[in-house]
């Protein structure tokens, strides 16, 4: 099983008589009891976080940086597109 490619796999490699966790299954435990505690406290809180996720979003879309990104992402799309329109004028 060593070369299974298997993340979650058990590589104490300390022998058979002593059991131990291996690095992967403590970090999978350590996140776990985090995303448990996350879950609970959006629970808990659930009108402090809509209203926090609210604010964030009106700031957002009031600063103009959406614009800004719209505007970069549109330049991009023009340019791979005039890009590619002259590597296959060139190519035939």
């Amino acid at each position: 099983m060593r070369y299974s490619n298997n993340i979650f796999e058990n590589d104490s490699h300390r022998g058979g008589g002593i059991p131990s966790l291996s690095a992967a299954a403590i970090t999978a435990i350590i996140l776990g009891v985090i995303s448990a505690l996350a879950a609970i406290f959006i629970i808990v809180n659930f009108e402090a976080v809509t209203a926090q996720i609210a604010v964030w979003a009106a700031e957002a879309l009031s600063s103009g940086a959406m614009i800004l990104i719209t505007i970069l992402v549109i330049l991009y799309l023009v340019m791979r597109l005039k890009w590619k329109m002259r590597r296959f004028f060139w190519g035939w």
